[in-house]
């Protein structure tokens, strides 16, 4: 099985990471990569909303809820998972060139920081608002190679 080039990225809210992902994967699938993305939080949230049939399913017991309609499939796990394991399965379901975990604590993961937030264990460097220089470094990251 192929693996894929992992970079996570972590800061404060409002530090950017979003806006900067959202170009990135505009970039690099314009450079034809197939991207993955997984959004982490340390809040208690859930994309499920109370009270419909996939939270119904949920609640009854069903250890994996799939949504499926006309413009997109959903897979729902009533669990919390390690960032590993989250990559194991969507390398299941497609091969990615890159995954970005937005929010990233895993500490095997490599990862650039977004503004003064305490250091994580393998982050790369604190991204200092250059754009090019960061696609540039990612670009260098799936090649493999000094160009």
């Amino acid at each position: 099985m192929f693996s894929p080039l992992v970079i996570g990225f972590y800061g404060a809210s409002n530090s950017g990471k979003t806006t900067i992902l959202t170009e990135l994967i505009k970039q690099l699938k314009h450079k034809g990569y197939m991207i993955g993305t997984i959004k982490q939080t340390d809040k208690p949230l859930s994309m499920d909303t109370p009270g419909k049939d996939t939270w119904k399913h949920k609640e009854a017991g069903a250890s994996l809820v799939v949504f499926s309609s006309t413009i997109e499939t959903t897979f729902l796990m009533p669990t919390s998972l390690q960032a590993s394991s989250i990559i194991e399965k969507m390398m299941q379901l497609q091969d990615f060139d890159i995954i970005f975990v937005e929010g990233a604590n895993d500490p095997e993961i490599p990862k650039i920081r977004f503004g003064s937030k305490a250091l994580r264990k393998n982050t790369l460097f604190t991204y200092d608002g250059d754009f090019n220089n960061l696609l540039h470094y990612i670009l260098h990251e799936l090649k493999g190679d000094d160009t």
